[in-house]
């Protein structure tokens, strides 16, 4: 005896397979394997084709009408129809003059409106893509002048993502490939360069370098300076800065060496 999906009576069905029949409207429906598709998913799904094929019928018989246009040439007609509309009102008079030559206006704009609203995308998209790229390049000229000084002040390499992280928000370039802080919520202050930044970082990041430097104090380098400050007691880049701006590299690198540490390097331990 075969095993069909439905079944008039629990007789038809053989014995073993009773189990798996559910009794509905009086007859026997196979119920108990999962995935087997019922009569009615599939009358569902013929529907679904039948409207579907029925659907595509009507939009062919529909788009027959403009065989052998071109979207341009449809386009063209569709923007006239005001035009047409005031031509086809009767007798053209003053008023009708006017309004045929405004609607004629609209239709001649309406190509060069589309036109110009495309350009204007292309254009917002092109600005966008030049902002990202210059936003790359000047990322890329921050993260090179950092890396070249944590390099020469010994940063842990590990430390690095780090230290990149922080300089992303706080550097900016300023022309001629050089990048200083700016302006912002971190407490760094504004005009260092990348080294400058490095030294003041240390009491505040101190897991960027692998160990404390050697210490010293102010000495003769320092004669004229009630403070030196690139010794440990008396730490300034401020003052460091304008020292250098002021008196030259060269003085402010025998203070710097005086008080235990050299132009651009990190402040000694006391």
């Amino acid at each position: 005896m075969s095993l069909n999906y439905v079944h008039e009576s629990a007789e038809e069905i053989p014995e073993q397979y009773r189990d798996l029949y559910t009794e509905q409207d009086g007859k026997f429906i196979l119920t108990g394997i999962g995935g087997v598709k019922t009569e009615t998913d599939v009358i569902r799904v013929q529907e679904a084709l039948r409207k579907e094929r029925e659907e595509h019928k009507s939009a062919r018989q529909a788009l027959h009408a403009w065989d052998g246009l071109s979207p341009d040439e449809v386009r063209s007609k569709l923007d006239r129809i005001s035009e047409l509309e005031v031509m086809a009102n009767g007798k053209v008079d003053d008023s009708k003059l006017e309004e045929l030559a405004e609607a004629r206006v609209r239709s001649r704009l309406a190509p060069v409106e589309r036109e110009l609203s495309k350009t204007r995308k292309d254009q917002e998209t092109l600005l966008s893509e030049l902002q990202q790229l210059r936003n790359e390049r000047i990322q890329r000229t921050v993260h090179d002048k950092v890396r070249e000084a944590a390099e020469r002040l010994k940063i842990r390499p590990e430390a690095m993502a780090d230290v990149l992280l922080l300089a992303d928000a706080v550097f900016e370039s300023v022309g001629n490939g050089e990048v200083l802080t700016k302006d912002n919520p971190f407490g760094v202050s504004p005009g260092l360069n990348p080294a400058l930044w490095l030294q003041d970082m240390q009491d505040k990041r101190p897991h960027w370098w692998p160990s404390s430097t050697g210490g010293g104090a102010s000495g003769s380098a320092g004669q004229g300076f009630a403070k030196n400050p690139w010794s440990a007691d008396h730490w300034n880049m401020t003052e460091q800065a304008k020292i250098v701006r002021e008196h030259g590299e060269a003085r402010a690198e025998q203070m710097a060496r005086a008080a235990g540490t050299s132009l651009g390097g990190l402040k000694p331990k006391k």
